[in-house]
This record gives structure tokens, sequence and C-alpha cells, in this order.
């Protein structure tokens, strides 16, 4: 352990002091202050007034069936003295699958005196991830959920069924002349959980395709007494958060300059209705350099939760600030989606981006980007487990005794990004060690920081 710390010690600080040049800039020129030459070129357009960017989303899956949707922002760039920055923008999503998935959801976000948030959401999976506790402590296989497989025992063995009804309010401003942000926001959620709805998966499937109707992970979580009966089917996890934010980025979207670094503090309290209390902390850092001007920057980020008190097993994966890991597309690409629910966590990024070429399309400023990256992250603190009702068959089967390792993983990524705030991603990443993760593939929306 103390070679780790020394390890990530060492990189905070050589992050840190290679950073010092691009705060002592950004603090001369305004955090706000744009690349301007780029953006007053001939070749550029400038983005003023009401701004559409609808998105279909398509997908086929055996677990899913037809699923098809919408993804659709509205960006108000007003007379574009900010741009790219804009002054408000309103998310509408809405896709349905034929087994079931279901996604609504509304976001609002102004930029006036002070920054105003308002979001709400119903999502209905019926195949969310659910790896155990502890990350490596908690054996996977691919061979539990793969029909080719001696070892096989049900397509949905890693998963539970989910339905989350959330809505979210926020509020941020910054402390006159100086880069110091406050935050303070109020968070509504109530999850309906469940073991996977094997009834809905194996509608229309050939016969020799059958997921088998037998326990999961999460039903055995249950039998175990590791996940409480009275929590199994879901509940309430209402919280109040604030934050204090450092923030000298040049942009809001894929900054080129600048450092975004914080601590937010979420409670959870019984007297909202949850049925534990609990104290979620973040500290992170982010900070961005260009190394070739409008083509090239390098991005991290550094980041350590910590939970104390009791959570709901199903709200563990959202963090403070609302991230929802750790594993998958927002936090560690390549690591299964919240392989590691952890009561400490600390995790590294790092990205080179690259802005490959650009281009004008029906009267938009479109260009291609490239992002190489590593990822990496270790628990520093584990979930305390009551094995007792866990047979010594059971204990060699699913739990590993050493489970001290880190999960870290490479890859690449692509981008197509519309008027610098429009980014469609098209994503590979691989986890170095096969019991994180695996070949990983996303299709979504925006950086992943």
């Amino acid at each position: 352990m103390k070679t780790i710390y020394k390890l990530l010690s060492i990189s905070i600080i050589l992050c840190s002091l290679f950073g010092l040049e691009t705060v002592v800039i950004a603090q001369e020129d305004g955090a706000t202050q744009k690349d301007s030459a780029q953006f007053k070129s001939d070749n550029y357009i400038k983005k003023t007034g009401y701004n559409i960017a609808p998105l279909p989303e398509f997908m086929i899956d055996p677990f899913v069936g037809l699923y098809l949707g919408v993804y659709a922002t509205i960006f108000d760039y007003g007379d574009g003295e900010r741009y790219p920055n804009y002054y408000r923008s309103l998310n509408i999503s809405a896709a349905y699958g034929t087994k079931g998935k279901l996604n609504l959801g509304l976001n609002y976000v102004s930029y006036g005196q002070q920054l105003f948030e308002a979001k709400a959401s119903y999502t209905s999976t019926l195949l969310t991830p659910f790896y155990g506790y502890n990350g490596y402590q908690t054996v996977y296989k691919t061979d539990f959920h793969d029909n080719t497989s001696e070892d096989y025992i049900t397509g949905p063995f890693y998963s539970f069924d989910q339905k989350l009804a959330q809505a979210d309010v926020l509020l941020q401003d910054t402390l006159k002349g100086t880069f110091i942000n406050w935050m303070v926001g109020v968070n509504v959620r109530h999850y309906s959980t469940g073991r996977a709805d094997f009834s809905k998966l194996n509608k229309g499937v050939d016969d020799e395709d059958v997921m088998p109707d037998v326990p999961t992970l999460y039903d055995q979580y249950v039998a175990w007494g590791i996940i409480d009966e009275d929590e199994k089917d879901g509940g309430w996890a209402n919280s109040v958060r604030a934050a204090i934010l450092y923030d000298t980025r040049d942009r809001l979207t894929n900054p080129m300059n600048g450092i975004l670094s914080g601590i937010t503090m979420r409670y959870t309290p019984s007297f909202l209705g949850n049925p534990e209390s609990a104290l979620q902390l973040t500290l992170s850092h982010q900070q961005y350099f260009t190394l070739i001007h409008e083509r090239l920057s390098f991005a991290y980020r550094l980041r350590y939760d910590a939970t104390f008190g009791d959570l709901g097993y199903y709200s563990r994966s959202v963090l403070a600030d609302g991230t929802e890991g750790f594993g998958g597309g927002g936090t560690l690409w390549g690591i299964h989606q919240n392989r590691i629910m952890a009561d400490q966590f600390a995790m590294g990024n790092f990205e080179l981006r690259a802005k490959l070429f650009r281009f004008n399309f029906i009267k938009q400023n479109f260009h291609i980007a490239a992002v190489p990256l590593f990822h990496t992250g270790y628990m520093v603190d584990p979930i305390d487990m009551d094995l007792s009702k866990v047979t010594p068959e059971e204990k060699e089967l699913y739990f590993n005794e050493d489970y001290s390792n880190w999960y870290s993983s490479y890859g690449l990524g692509a981008k197509i990004v519309m008027n610098e705030n429009v980014v469609i991603g098209f994503d590979w990443a691989h986890a170095i060690n096969a019991e994180a993760g695996g070949d990983a593939f996303y299709v979504g929306f925006g950086y992943s920081f």
C-alpha cells in the first residue's frame, strides 16, 4: 500500500508542477478567454441564436430487442459573444426497446448570473450491471454468462432489473473576482429493483437460446444476507449536496487550457425517507494543456471517493458528484460498468485529444477528433461484508481472498464534433485484467471528463 500511495503522490505532484504555467496564463487572460484566432477565421461559422442537434438512437440487441429513440439538444448562443460557450441548453431524450428498456429525460442548463440546472428522468433497464462488492473480491468469469461454456450459469447472471425515477436541481455561482465557485443541489431518486425478468428476456428467442431461470449473483447476495431483505426491492435515495470548485477552464466542452478542481459532499439522511444515513465525498482535479494550438491537448483527471455510513446497494454506484461508477464510460473505460463498489476508491484518467481536421457542413462547424487514453484505479477501502452465510464451496466459487490489484485499461476514442459542443463518440477500450473487464465499445455523447 505504501508503494501505491507513493506512486499516486508522485503523479499528483508531477502533474501539478507541469500545470503551473497553464494556471498563470489562465489567471492572466481570464477564465473564459477563448482561442479567438480559430473562432474568428473566415472558415469558421459564428453561431448565434438557437441551434438544435437532433440525433437518433438505434440498437438491436438480444437482451434489449429493437431499441429506437432520439437524443436532441437545443443550444442558445445568443449574440455569439460567448461562442463556443452558450447561454443555455435543453436536452431531450426518449428511447424504447421492444423488450421493455425505456429511457425518458429532460435536462435544462442556464448560464445567467448563476448556473442553474434542472433535470428529470425515468429509466427502466432489464439488465442493470451488478458484479457484487469490492471489485476483485467478488469473482467475475465470462464463463458464467457464456452459453458456449461448460461453466455457463445464465445470461443475466451479473444483472438485475431496475426502474429509476429521479429529479435534480442545482445552483452554482462564482465568488466575485475569483475563480472559486460554490454549488448546492437537491436530488430526489426512487429505485424499484428486483431479479432479472427472465420471461421478458426469453420472449421470442429460439429454444436453444433460452436463458435458464436460475439464481443470479443478485439472488445469491440476497440469500447470503449481504443485500438486506428490506432493500432488495429498492427504495428512496434523497440527498442534498454542496461543492466548492476552482475553475479556470477556457471553455465548457473539451477545454484546451485550465483547471477544474473541487470537493463535493452528498448527504443522504434518514429523515428524508432513506433507509439509513450516509455521507459521500469526492475530491477531484482535472487539468488541460494545449500542446499544439487548437490541434492537440493533454487532459488528465485524478479523483478520490469515499462513503461514510450505509447506502442501499441500488444507490452505491452514484458518487457524490453524480458520476456513476466505478467502471464504464464515465469513470474507467474498458472496466465493466459498476465493476467496483467500495467504500473508498482512487482513480486517474490520462488522455491525448487530437483534432484531426475541420470542415463545414449544413452551415455547421465540424471536426473529427481522436483520443488515445490510459485509465487506472485502485480500491483504497472495501465494503465490510458479512460472509457468514456463504458456504466454503460458494466462497471458493464466488470470492477471492487476494483482491488488491489495479483496475487499468487503454483505448482509443473517435469523435465527431459539431459546433464544439455536440460530441458523438465511437470509442474502444481494453481492460488489462480480464477479471475487471475486456474489450468495450461505446457509442455515446461527450468526452469522459
